[in-house]
């Protein structure tokens, strides 16, 4: 009989949850991202899908303003529901934009989303490089302790597939620098993972629309 009538067999989970946010928050701290948006819906929310289309197609019309080609945007979206009125919206990274006029570009991005979507609200600001760091990245896509635990952080982020390619470019960098030693199989690991889909990023074009970027 075991000495603790009741010993907690789970305990290495939060520990777990704790690494999978934090890599996660790290991962995406790695990339030099322009901007943070909250893109929201006015009056009835639309379904789940027609949402996505709607960003999907945003983020098209934001790579014609910025003159790049939209499958080299780096995109990070992930949809949630508001804690305090259930309402469903967006929180986004963008990168790659190639832009030197921030401030214009930010205008353009909301005004493009109001057209389309008749007037909701968005806020996008620019990323602060200064305080890119695991909290900071979780801050800028909505994350809250809550949701680390319940693992919907890094399950419910769409990558597109161009995040996947830098991430995995970087890491390889990572390797040739490193020799053989350790951090090289480490880089190499994380790498492969990366690539098979078996890494805390979540890269779900696939599943939720053909707009994405691939």
């Amino acid at each position: 009989m075991a000495k603790n009538p009741r010993p907690d067999r789970n305990w290495r989970e939060p520990v777990h949850r704790s690494q999978v946010g934090t890599d996660f928050g790290i991962t995406l701290a790695r990339i030099q991202w322009d901007f943070f948006a909250t893109p929201s819906f006015k009056g009835c929310v639309p379904r789940a899908n027609i949402c996505y289309g709607l960003a999907f197609r945003w983020l098209q019309e934001l790579a014609k303003t910025c003159g790049v080609p939209y499958k080299r945007l780096l995109i990070a979206l992930r949809g949630e529901e508001g804690e305090l009125n259930g309402r469903f919206h967006f929180h986004c990274l963008i990168g790659g934009t190639a832009t030197r006029n921030y401030r214009t570009l930010q205008h353009q991005a909301e005004w493009l989303w109001k057209i389309q979507t008749g007037g909701a609200r968005v806020d996008v600001r620019q990323y602060d490089r200064s305080q890119a760091g695991a909290d900071y990245v979780a801050k800028c896509l909505g994350a809250n302790a809550y949701e680390l635990n319940k693992y919907s952080f890094a399950n419910t982020v769409t990558l597109s597939s161009s995040v996947i390619r830098l991430i995995a470019g970087i890491d390889e960098s990572g390797e040739r620098r490193c020799g053989s030693g350790h951090m090289k199989k480490r880089a190499g690991s994380e790498s492969s993972a990366l690539l098979a889909g078996q890494s805390t990023i979540c890269d779900e074009t696939a599943s939720l629309g053909a707009g994405m970027a691939s």
